[in-house]
């Protein structure tokens, strides 16, 4: 057995179960059935005896990372590259879409806040939005019917638009039922923990069988150009619209027999525009999630820079084939299983800002310094950094990936449990549960500002000259360069900033148990 399958027998078996059914489609796995049985087993008969509704519920969470990792690393470069779009043109598609993304978010929250049913405030929403989405996921990859710019821009607006409301209808609520799950201040880090697991899992496998099965070099297209194969976008689409439904028929299933047992909406409460309005205005006053919102929009305007990008400098700056970087995204679900359960451990008894902070501002800092070492190479007569292809690149930049994938994990699990404790501090204040306002309200300036990160990068492709799909990997090493140069000045300010408004949090752990304890919880 070569290297490289040793690491990824080894990834699949620690990241199981999500990974588990690669295990079927790799021949180099024959030998760990066993092994893998067993485990699956113990995990299993822990899950039953504890934490099954919060696992399933947390599969949910895989249907977002589905979405991410197709927005975030594929969407842009298919219809850039592979069909031809403008670079500016496929930004604009995509930032519109975020515009609506945005609106929606806070007014679907605040509906299911208030939505009454017999299957509850939560379920109907999440029912009936899996199928659209699964669907348009399909279309948004099958080969279009014309390259034309105009049609090829619209039928990206409308699908992601599409796309992006049907997440919001599947997702807010959804989300909103993990403060409603448990009400304990640390088992709500090991909610977020599943929830982190599946959405880099489902992140993960769409990668990892992307890259390894799908993206094979052919004649046609070889060494980084095996990339731009139309073929397996196309085979993308079918995978990704039915783990789709898997993921999201789990979600939802697995939490409807405790829809009478959740919070439910009071007879005499309606919904009106004015108490809608006068609600946010109250979330609003809560300084700690102003902090954090603050906080979130610098990010989402980093995470529109980077949106789309990955791919650009993985083909032209790294000059890496599909099948080298396959295992990239099976370390990174391992990495992120780990940070999540550091994140547990060391969370128990302490105070979840200060964990937070540290594992953010340290990802920040270690996250630059491989693409600052290549960058210097041509001003030392020394080289820092070792040259593409090596072998000694390939560890590295894994090993690197590590890292930066554990500590950023710690970070999120603990910051997006900062986010369910207001929920209680709030409700001390104001009387009312809106887990969903409070976790979609950000949504609203975070995703604007996210469409004009993503507005931004896409003027920057088109400056470089990335809008030119005829030309050779040699061509575009110098614009690859010089779009490195401006993602490592622009991303550690942003990333700063926002650290900076996290700071001033101020729940403390103190304070969260008095507030569950004055509402009887």
């Amino acid at each position: 057995m070569c290297i490289r399958d040793r690491v990824i027998t080894a990834t699949l078996l620690f990241s199981t179960p999500i990974f588990s059914p690669l295990l079927i489609v790799h021949n180099c796995f024959h030998l760990q059935y066993i092994i893998l049985y067993k485990f699956l087993m113990s995990v299993i008969k822990v899950l039953k005896s504890s934490n099954s509704t919060l696992f399933l519920h947390s599969a949910g969470s895989g249907v977002v990372g589905i979405k991410n990792v197709i927005f975030g690393t594929w969407v842009l470069l298919y219809y850039n590259q592979v069909l031809g779009l403008e670079p500016y043109l496929a930004s604009i598609a995509i930032g519109i879409s975020l515009f609506f993304d945005a609106i929606s978010d806070p007014l679907v929250g605040v509906w299911s806040d208030r939505f009454k049913s017999r299957f509850g405030r939560r379920h109907p929403f999440i029912y009936a939005s899996i199928i659209p989405l699964a669907f348009c996921i399909w279309l948004l990859f099958m080969p279009p019917s014309s390259y034309d710019q105009t049609y090829l821009f619209f039928k990206l607006l409308i699908l992601t638009i599409c796309i992006r409301l049907a997440i919001t209808f599947f997702e807010t609520p959804r989300a909103a039922l993990g403060p409603e799950l448990t009400k304990d201040y640390d088992r709500r880090n090991t909610l977020n923990a599943m929830g982190l697991f599946f959405g880099y899992g489902g992140a993960i496998l769409i990668g990892y069988v992307m890259l390894e099965y799908f993206l094979p070099e052919t004649e046609e297209f070889m060494g980084s150009r095996a990339f731009l194969n139309p073929d397996g976008y196309e085979k993308l689409a079918y995978f990704a619209g039915f783990m789709t439904l898997v993921l999201g028929f789990i979600a939802a299933f697995s939490t409807h027999k405790h829809i009478k047992d959740l919070h439910s909406v009071p007879k005499d409460m309606n919904i009106n525009l004015r108490n809608i309005f006068k609600e946010v205005i109250e979330t609003l006053s809560n300084r700690s999630w102003l902090m954090i919102f603050c906080g979130g929009c610098l990010y989402a305007l980093f995470l529109g820079l980077n949106s789309g990008i990955g791919n650009y400098i993985s083909i032209y700056f790294w000059e890496w084939t599909p099948s080298e970087i396959s295992v990239f995204p099976l370390a990174g679900g391992v990495s992120a299983i780990v940070g999540a359960v550091i994140a547990i451990i060391i969370s128990q008894g302490r105070e979840k800002k200060n964990i937070a902070l540290f594992a953010l501002l340290a990802t920040t800092f270690i996250s630059y310094i491989p693409f600052t070492l290549r960058l210097l190479d041509p001003y030392f007569e020394v080289q820092t950094f070792p040259k593409n292809g090596s072998d000694l690149l390939w560890w590295i930049m894994i090993s690197h990936q590590c890292v930066t994938d554990i500590l950023s994990v710690m970070g999120w699990v603990i910051l997006i449990s900062m986010v369910f404790d207001v929920v209680e501090d709030s409700q001390k204040k104001t009387g009312r549960r809106d887990e969903g306002l409070f976790l979609a309200g950000p949504g609203l300036f975070q995703k604007i500002f996210s469409g004009l990160g993503v507005f931004i990068i896409g003027f920057v492709l088109q400056f470089l000259g990335f809008s030119n799909t005829e030309a050779s990997i040699q061509d575009m090493q110098q614009p690859a360069t010089n779009l490195v140069l401006f993602i490592c000045v622009i991303g550690p300010i942003l990333n700063l900033g926002g650290l900076t408004f996290v700071y001033f949090y101020s729940i403390t752990r103190d304070e969260y148990e008095t507030a569950v304890k004055d509402l009887g919880y």
